[in-house]
């Protein structure tokens, strides 16, 4: 009797064992996404500040970079084919030469379009994106990146000439109260990404379209942790406005040396992208109030609105997987990047179908026109030779301790854009 019923328990589960086979060959159970499920395979690389002298700007924009794909499934999807994402990631650890040997890892797994962060490495992977035929899109700028455009060259941001136009415009027309000529001093990073706005066209435009007198440019090494000899001259100048780029972590200390000497806040300072973030404040203390910056994204926080969908995204993103709704405006650049490349994947399938190379994506990307993507108010596109892909920006300021908006979206002056037509690729 009981070898009996032991052998009909058997058969029971034996069915059983069958009948759950089969629902799972008919789909009818749910499983993680299996290689049948797609149409084929697209590799990425991403060449990320993860440690390093950037990385304090571009800590959390590899969380944003995994996220947005766990976000989207692994995939992309178009015409109802679905194409998995085998995203390679690696370090450059803030060396150019490092960031070299990466490009040449991802191209040799097939990569099909690779992002970078930092002017540097963008400048140095520019003739291996022409040589090997794989789309580069760089966080970064400079003008020997985009003229003549290449379309192997790509950018996710207007450029820091135009951020530094717009802004100075701004300061002068709605902050600067004093009379004569306002005064400009600068203080530049000694390197591709500091001196990309050290340029004749940005000055002409200063000193005759805007009117305002230009002080003698300072170049300060990547190294410099104080900068009272520099501030003392600019004061000694008449400097009313200074204007620095670099990043968070320079631009507090500034404020706080700034502070220190008194010069604040009769003298305004503003710098562009990446530094009026949630660190900020921690680094510069009370200096940190009153300092301005540019963004160019919807980054502030009444951005997380119903009328603004993809960024209601992110911050879904965050609080879900970072546990903090406001977790990094650091973050949100990290998506902004996967958001446009995926795109370009995307315009690419459908004008070449599939499989894709990257002279494919290439291609498509630089035919790639207006779109409505969602995370700044305009984003003209790639057509006609513009690598940039829009060209407005919003001013900021620091209010006890929180980065406020401070100006509407304003875009790149049209007389700077008629004396550096290079800028939307004329």
């Amino acid at each position: 009797m009981r070898k009996l019923k032991f052998q009909r328990q058997s058969v029971g589960l034996a069915l059983i064992g069958v009948l759950i086979l089969s629902m799972s060959l008919l789909g009818v159970l749910d499983s993680p996404a299996k290689a049948e499920d797609f149409a084929g395979e697209i590799v990425m690389g991403y060449d990320g500040a993860l440690t390093g002298p950037w990385s304090i700007s571009a800590a959390h924009y590899i969380d944003a970079v995994q996220d947005y794909w766990k976000v989207h499934n692994q995939r992309i999807t178009v015409d109802g084919k679905s194409y998995k994402i085998n995203l390679i990631i690696r370090d450059h650890k803030g060396d150019v030469s490092v960031s070299v040997s990466n490009f040449h890892h991802f191209a040799s797994k097939g990569a099909v379009i690779v992002r970078t962060e930092g002017t540097p490495f963008g400048m140095a992977m520019k003739p291996l994106a022409e040589k090997m035929h794989i789309p580069v899109s760089i966080g970064g700028y400079s003008k020997g990146l985009i003229s003549p455009p290449s379309k192997y060259v790509y950018f996710a941001q207007p450029s820091y000439a135009g951020a530094f136009t717009a802004g100075i415009k701004w300061m002068k027309e709605n902050v600067w109260k004093g009379s004569g000529k306002m005064r400009l001093g600068m203080m530049l990073w000694d390197n591709s990404y500091g001196r990309s706005v050290h340029d004749d066209d940005v000055y002409a435009y200063f000193k005759e379209d805007l009117g305002i007198e230009v002080l003698p440019t300072i170049f300060f090494p990547t190294a410099l942790k104080d900068f009272t000899a520099h501030l003392l001259r600019l004061k000694d100048q008449g400097a009313d406005v200074i204007y620095m780029q670099a990043l968070v972590s320079q631009y507090a200390m500034v404020c706080k040396d700034a502070k220190r000497l008194g010069l604040t806040p009769g003298i305004k300072l503003i710098t562009t992208y990446w530094s009026l973030n949630e660190i900020f404040p921690k680094l510069g203390g009370d200096a940190a109030n009153g300092a301005y910056g540019l963004w160019h994204l919807y980054v502030a926080d009444e951005d997380d609105n119903p009328s603004n969908p993809e960024v209601v995204k992110i911050h879904d993103a965050m609080e879900k997987y970072r546990g903090n709704r406001y977790f990094s405006t650091g973050y949100i650049v990290g998506w902004m990047s996967q958001h446009i490349q995926a795109h370009q994947l995307e315009e690419a399938i459908k004008k070449y179908g599939f499989p894709i190379t990257g002279e494919d994506v290439a291609n498509a990307s630089s035919e790639m026109g207006s779109w409505d993507w969602g995370l700044s108010r305009s984003f003209s596109g790639y057509r006609g030779g513009d690598r940039l892909g829009w060209h407005e920006h919003r001013v900021f300021q620091m209010k006890e301790g929180k980065r406020r908006v401070a100006s509407d979206w304003i875009p790149t002056p049209a007389p700077f854009l008629k004396r550096a037509p290079w800028l939307v690729g004329k």
